[in-house]
């Protein structure tokens, strides 16, 4: 399977803003690390203000958070030629800004020209990152530079009419580890989320798309499922991904289950530097997210037939396994070994995120199966570097493998 890579202007420019990765950042690392997982408290409007943080942040979550966005931007269906409007919500130093860049000159249509990017955040330190950054990889263009930065100092928790999300319509709005900071002090922090997200969808072009990433824990992720409820059943969007259907989440019927996304990249020098020095492994990028939508579009047919794969495949003594997800549910599916057939053979091929097909699974009281004359289908791969940026999504003939 391909694996997503950073461009190397833009790993440049953060080795030029963040320095080398000496003791300062590996220790700052540790720090956001504790902040972003086990000490969640609300202190996140501080963390950017710091500047061995801000270092840290630069040098090891930008390059991890960069290539989750830049990810789902071919994911997401194909940007209209015409110039756009892009609000970046929560923006920081710009991870999901440069993101839409670079995602722009991949394009390269001359109907893009004229482009607005606006960079949104209450961190007016972290704005500068953004501005420093988007100069250092828009440098040597002509003066006219086809796309454009805004940024904007602004607080999405204060009601305040002169904000840019109340500035629409926008083609493209993300937000990208940003909603789990907001309303953390709250009484009920995911109506709050969802309301502020419906105002976002108001100011959504009709044929834009909304998209967030959320960490992959299973705090924040179950509460992005429960917001995700809020806005289906009241009819302000429709899931374009990675969901295949409008109905409640299955993964809310029991406590501890969750549904987030792993996916290959190719972590640059710098990553792999901190990882060593600090412990980590940042091998793959897991994140939780939604592709929202108002004109109906959907990655892939609804079908009860159709089913995302939401956890890595179990291979077991003469026996495979995996959860999967539609509007049914959220069954667990074995084929054994002696059953395997040329039918079902494409069950060897699925992954996590996948997309398949299932002619018939037979219900059982805790293994689901899949027979021998079972017909199966890999209908879509999860996207990875190796496909045009902004190109349709495959099929089953061209998906990524």
């Amino acid at each position: 399977m391909g694996a997503l890579a950073l461009p190397a202007d833009l790993l440049a420019a953060l080795r030029e803003r963040g320095g080398s990765p000496d003791r300062g950042v590996v220790e700052g690392v540790r720090r956001l690390s504790e902040l972003f997982t086990t000490g969640r408290d609300g202190r996140f409007a501080e963390y950017l203000a710091d500047r061995s943080l801000r270092r840290a942040y630069l040098l090891y979550f930008f390059p991890v958070n960069y290539a989750k966005v830049a990810g789902l931007l071919r994911e997401m269906p194909a940007l209209p030629a015409r110039p756009l409007r892009i609000l970046d919500v929560g923006s920081g130093p710009g991870t999901a800004s440069l993101a839409a860049l670079e995602h722009l000159m991949r394009l390269g249509q001359a109907g893009h020209h004229g482009s607005e990017v606006i960079a949104a955040d209450r961190s007016r330190q972290a704005l500068q990152e953004a501005e420093a950054l988007w100069a250092s990889m828009t440098k040597g263009r002509p003066d006219e530079s086809p796309w454009a930065l805004r940024m904007v100092c602004a607080d999405a928790e204060r009601a305040d009419a002169r904000a840019p999300w109340h500035e629409g319509p926008f083609d493209l709005i993300i937000l990208a580890n940003s909603l789990n900071e907001l309303f953390c002090a709250a009484a009920d922090p995911v109506a709050d989320r969802a309301k502020f997200l419906e105002a976002l969808l108001k100011g959504l072009a009709p044929d834009g798309t909304l998209m967030i990433i959320e960490p992959a824990l299973r705090g924040t992720t179950r509460a992005l499922h429960h917001v995700r409820d809020r806005l289906v059943a009241g009819g302000l969007a429709t899931v374009y991904s990675p969901c295949l259907h409008e109905k409640p989440c299955p993964a809310l019927v029991r406590e501890d289950d969750w549904c987030h996304e792993e996916r290959p990249w190719t972590p640059p020098a710098v990553v792999r530097e901190i990882d060593r020095a600090v412990g980590f492994i940042k091998d793959a990028l897991k994140f939780s997210y939604l592709l929202l939508r108002k004109d109906g579009l959907t990655v892939a047919e609804r079908s009860p037939r159709v089913y995302r794969v939401v956890s890595e495949v179990m291979v077991m003594k003469g026996d495979r396994r995996a959860w999967l997800c539609n509007e049914t549910g959220r069954p667990l599916v074995g084929r054994l070994e002696k059953a395997r057939s040329d039918a079902n053979a494409a069950f060897d091929r699925w992954h996590r995120g996948a997309i398949v097909r299932v002619d018939q699974i037979e219900g059982r009281s805790t293994v689901s199966r899949i027979g021998a004359s079972a017909g199966v289908e890999l209908i879509r791969s999860i996207i990875v570097e190796g496909g045009p940026a902004g190109s349709a999504p495959p099929t089953p003939t061209d998906a990524y493998s």
